[in-house]
């Protein structure tokens, strides 16, 4: 069984990576010509743009694992199937649950594959790529840790993360006079979009003149505008959070009273995506042995297409319509992979 489990594993995981490598292209593709309208806007160029779009494909890899390991088992176990192998193995003895729990092993394997990839290496270049963009784009931008910095003549605006991780992060203003000298300061809580414009809540600015300090409420909103892309980077997202770092963050929300369901859903997602790697490498199985075990590998790599499309726009559905029907994050992120594993088990019942 040692040998027909890493038989398994070598032509499920060769075709997985295939399917892989032709999807991080197509997708990787359409990424790059979204960047064209940026190059040429403060220091961004060709290179960058190639660099922003291959950092970025760590994440849309984890992302299309599901359907890659469909199409990927439904091609390896579909060409057994045409010659013959797997008739071979029935004959042989070989139940039908030895073979999906070695099947299943396999897509465990790639799982936890994903699973790594996900939490170690597509948070931190999904952030970097971003932030990369944003200050290239700014031209005279530069970051300092978790913030930016930025000069626009003698105005220096420092960007930070946000309080809540919803509304953009606060920024710290800082006027320069004649000789270098300091002749404001100012700060405001967090700059939102508000009917199409920018604005900055909760600014307060120190005018220091000769003789007195006044106090300004107002910022001009062109200088907010200017900063858009920055700002874009102070924003907490879940694509550039770890698991782990996800999870503490729910906590925080939680303990200051703040709505953290869109972050827990996309923690629940993460492990249920996990999960549902290796389920449908399973999934494979009910067709190779039905209808589809004499067909091409263009009708099972359109079966796999359709099943995945359908998998990833129920989650994309039921998460976005989430937080509007304040449906529990468990059952959000969970549905779409409890209900793929009962298909799955119904299919490989009837089989005989």
């Amino acid at each position: 069984m040692r040998i027909l489990n890493r038989y398994f594993f070598r032509e499920i995981a060769s075709s997985t990576g295939l399917v892989v490598l032709v999807l991080l292209s197509l997708g990787g593709f359409i990424d790059f010509i979204s960047q064209l309208n940026d190059i040429g806007e403060g220091d961004y160029d060709f290179i960058m743009a190639v660099q922003y779009v291959l950092l970025k494909l760590p994440r849309l890899a984890v992302g299309l694992l599901p359907v890659s390991v469909l199409i990927g088992a439904l091609l390896a176990l579909g060409g057994m199937a045409s010659h013959g192998e797997m008739i071979v193995m029935r004959a042989a003895g070989i139940p039908v649950e030895r073979i999906a729990r070695s099947v299943a092993m396999v897509g465990l394997c790639l799982a936890v594959v994903g699973g790594v990839v996900g939490e170690f290496m597509a948070p931190q270049m999904d952030l970097y790529a971003r932030q990369m963009r944003a200050v290239a784009k700014s031209g005279n931008a530069e970051m300092t840790g978790a913030s930016a910095w930025l000069r626009d003549g003698n105005t220096i605006f420092n960007l930070r993360p946000s309080i809540d991780g919803i509304d953009f992060g606060g920024v710290y203003v800082f006027r320069m006079g004649d000789k270098t000298t300091l002749s404001g300061i100012g700060r405001g809580d967090s700059v939102q979009a508000e009917d199409d414009a920018w604005s900055v809540t909760n600014y307060r600015e120190s005018i220091l003149g000769p003789e007195r300090v006044t106090i300004e409420t107002y910022i001009d909103r062109s200088q907010v505008e200017d900063l858009s892309d920055l700002l874009a980077i102070t924003e907490v997202r879940e694509s550039s959070l770890t698991a782990t770092a996800l999870w503490t963050y729910v906590q925080y929300l939680r303990s200051n009273g703040l709505n953290a369901d869109r972050y827990e859903i996309a923690f629940w997602s993460r492990i249920s995506t996990v999960v549902g790697v290796s389920i449908m490498c399973v999934l494979a199985l009910p067709f190779v042995f039905g209808s589809l075990r004499s067909t091409g590998a263009g009708a099972r790599m359109l079966i796999g297409m359709l099943i995945g499309v359908g998998y990833f726009f129920l989650s994309r559905t039921l998460a976005d319509s989430g937080a509007v029907f304040e449906l529990s994050p468990l059952l959000v992120a969970w549905f779409p992979t409890v209900l793929l594993a009962v298909v799955t088990l119904f299919a490989l019942s009837r089989l005989r």
